[in-house]
């Protein structure tokens, strides 16, 4: 099976927006609700799909983010026998000084024309406990032998130092994953 095209990992990447939904980021606890802004009509184009979600629905989708939510990437594709998908991380962050971070792998599954599931999501505890603030990450590109697997690169600033260090997260779902610092 071929791995997913650009075009297709890019509309992937618009609709999983969309699914960046608190619920599977929180600890149940509702954030207060947003005022939503006065709908703004575009005119619309002659022949445009009416099946086509609106601007309103994704400006809705991102009114209805959490605002402890810091980071979503979708770091890269995945497939499974005839399934399809990309990996998204969401890294939530509650307000104040020494809030711990929360850090999520899901994994989007392509049904259908453009649509998105969510097919796995797993919490990585490890995150919220290192001593030091995450300071970027990055995907290595899926292997071959394993194309349902994710390895993540993290760099890490040591709450008492000046230098990153790097950490390594190996993903495959259903199985337990490995955490630790980067070997090279």
């Amino acid at each position: 099976m071929s791995s997913p095209s650009r075009s297709q990992i890019a509309g992937i990447l618009a609709a999983s927006l969309l699914f960046a939904a608190p619920a599977s980021a929180q600890d149940g606890a509702e954030p207060p609700a947003a005022q939503p802004a006065a709908p703004q009509q575009a005119p619309a184009a002659a022949g445009t799909d009416a099946a086509a979600p609106s601007s309103s629905e994704f400006a809705s989708a991102i009114e209805s983010l959490s605002p402890m939510v810091q980071d979503v990437q979708v770091v890269g594709p995945w497939s499974d026998g005839d399934a399809q998908g990309v990996w998204r991380t969401v890294m939530v962050q509650p307000a104040g000084n020494d809030a711990q971070t929360y850090f999520f792998i899901q994994q989007l599954e392509a049904s259908g024309e453009g649509a998105l599931a969510v097919r796995s999501s797993a919490e990585i505890p490890e995150i919220g406990k290192m001593d030091g603030q995450v300071v970027g990450y990055r995907a290595d590109d899926p292997s071959d032998t394993e194309p349902n697997s994710l390895t993540l690169f993290f760099e890490v600033v040591p709450s008492d130092g000046e230098i990153s260090e790097t950490y390594e997260l190996h993903y495959v779902p259903g199985q337990p994953y490995v955490f630790g610092p980067a070997s090279n």
